[in-house]
């Protein structure tokens, strides 16, 4: 207001005069009618729902009408029913209901010279912006079909001798066996389990180490770990006080089991995003849901609830892109990412699904196959 109060005050001294840029009716219809139109009207009168056989998210679907003829001539307010419902002419009254629905005045006067303009609809520019070339966002190309014909290890020997490299020794049986078990269960082999595997002549020996040591539960404990390290997994809360989270084990225990199981993987995204709602009764599927709330959370009494919650949608937002999509979308939070096609306005959208996301302690029982 201050710097307001000098522009006038320095315009008026100076014998300045100050411009009042005009609206035009695109703007008008942009700021002020559509989002009126998209809340108040297209419930009722839309593609999904149109009552009297009339949708309003159109200008085509306006000046073509429903049940009671065209709805909207452009230039001419007086002959256009929309007008008419909108001032409460004969009888007809939208929103319907008593006199308080009705839209404002400002509204009202809005609809009538956007209409007299000729009722321009600008289409929407793509919401999506930044300095980005569709070209180089590699990572949203669709996969090129493989060559069935050729292994991986076709395309790396292809590549090592474009650089005049040669591939390393064949391992021997000792270092085999020690590679494949410290890589699937994080521990070292026995003396006994490497001579047993040095000593075995049988074609197949490889491949039944491989299916004991996935089958062994200590292969979820050492796999599980990386992804709890992606969903921001601990027993504590952070932040200054770091408090325990007691029952934290149950979801650690969760994934263990799932990973042991070899649980097929849309049913694993399944059941952290929505488990108590898709899968209701299920006590797994529940504990599933902890993956929400791994992140640090903190709550004292010189919090503000609304900053607290806040923290903890920007955090369940974050976590669920980067685990589940590879994506980073921070930055969207604030602005239209400047590297890839995510608007601000899909990352609430986003978040917007966790909305209605409460803490509870819901009372489930012990699993017979859980660590208890």
């Amino acid at each position: 207001m201050t710097l307001l109060f000098g522009l006038l005050t320095f315009a008026a001294t100076s014998g300045l005069t100050l411009t009042c840029f005009a609206e035009t009716p695109e703007e008008l219809f942009a700021r002020k009618l559509l989002p009126v139109l998209e809340r108040d009207c297209q419930g009722c009168h839309g593609p999904a729902k149109a009552q009297s056989k009339l949708d309003l998210s159109t200008r085509e679907a306006l000046v073509k009408g429903g049940a009671r003829g065209t709805a909207l001539v452009p230039g001419k307010p007086e002959q256009s029913l929309l007008i008419h419902v909108l001032e409460g002419r004969n009888k007809l009254q939208m929103p319907p209901g008593d006199e308080s629905k009705k839209l404002p005045p400002d509204v009202i006067a809005a609809f009538r010279t956007w209409v007299d303009a000729g009722a321009p609809w600008p289409q929407r520019k793509a919401e999506a912006s930044g300095d980005y070339k569709a070209e180089d966002l590699w990572a949203f190309r669709p996969l090129r079909p493989f060559d069935d014909k050729k292994r991986i290890d076709d395309f790396i020997n292809a590549r090592l001798a474009e650089r005049g490299l040669s591939p390393a020794p064949k391992a021997d049986r000792r270092t085999l066996i020690r590679r494949a078990t410290i890589d699937l269960t994080g521990l070292p082999p026995t003396l006994e389990e490497v001579d047993a595997f040095v000593g075995d002549k049988y074609p197949k020996a490889w491949e039944n180490l491989l299916e004991r040591l996935l089958a062994s539960p200590r292969y979820g404990e050492r796999w599980g770990r990386q992804w709890l390290d992606v969903v921001r997994y601990a027993d504590t809360s952070g932040y200054s006080n770091d408090f325990e989270r007691p029952n934290a084990w149950r979801y650690r225990d969760y994934v263990i089991r799932s990973f042991n199981s070899d649980k097929p993987y849309d049913r694993f995204i399944r059941e952290q995003i929505a488990g108590d709602e898709l899968f209701p009764g299920n006590p797994e599927a529940v504990i599933a849901t902890g993956f929400l709330r791994a992140g640090p959370w903190e709550h004292t009494g010189m919090s503000v609830a609304a900053v607290t919650r806040q923290s903890f949608l920007d955090d369940v937002t974050h976590a669920t892109a980067a685990t589940f999509l590879g994506l980073t979308l921070g930055c969207a939070r604030c602005h239209d990412h400047k590297f890839d096609p995510i608007p601000t306005r899909e990352y609430y959208r986003m978040q917007a699904i966790f909305a209605t996301t409460e803490f509870a302690r819901p009372k489930l029982p012990f699993l017979p196959n859980q660590n208890v």
